[in-house]
């Protein structure tokens, strides 16, 4: 199997969108598309467009509505493998153990749990391909990405959009 291999800045400027938005989305989306491959450029083009017709408040009310209310869409890559049982426990605490081996400093205790969505990208693009790299890209986030997705139908959101930006991204 080949490795998979995704643009490290595609990968931090698809984290950035996956953030509680706080700065300019519209200028995220537009830097980010042109980091990321072609597949994935098209959905940052409706991320850019959703962006320039919500504004920056709505903007912060679809990122809460879709993942705050809506735990199908948890941003959380563990709750969608493991929901939030004693399974997704070990998932957080062994990924939080690679990210100490790993010198991983865009993640620390007491902030973001160490499965969030930008977390793992942001980790993601930070480390040197390898196994267990590569397996936590195929077993767990675009598993996590797919169930998201299914839950996630309408075009209009541009959550939605980003979603699939870094599923094409990382496939």
């Amino acid at each position: 199997m080949a490795t998979l291999e995704p643009n490290r800045e595609a990968l931090n400027g698809l984290a950035e969108l996956l953030t509680y938005p706080s700065g300019d989305v519209l200028a995220a989306a537009r830097r980010c598309r042109q980091l990321v491959g072609s597949r994935a450029a098209r959905h940052l083009d409706a991320v850019a467009a959703g962006a320039e017709r919500a504004g920056p408040t709505a903007l912060e009310e679809v990122y809460t509505t879709t993942f705050d209310l809506d735990p199908a869409c948890a941003p959380y890559v563990g709750h969608h493998l493991f929901g939030d049982g004693p399974q997704r426990g070990l998932f957080l605490a062994r990924l939080a153990d690679v990210y100490r081996q790993d010198g991983f400093a865009g993640w620390s205790p007491g902030g973001e749990v160490p499965d969030h969505l930008a977390v793992v990208l942001r980790y993601l693009a930070a480390t040197a391909a390898g196994a267990a790299r590569e397996a936590l890209l195929r077993d767990a986030l675009l598993p996590a990405l797919e169930k998201m997705l299914a839950v996630q139908g309408g075009a209009e959101n541009p959550y939605t959009s980003v979603l699939a930006a870094v599923r094409e991204e990382v496939r």
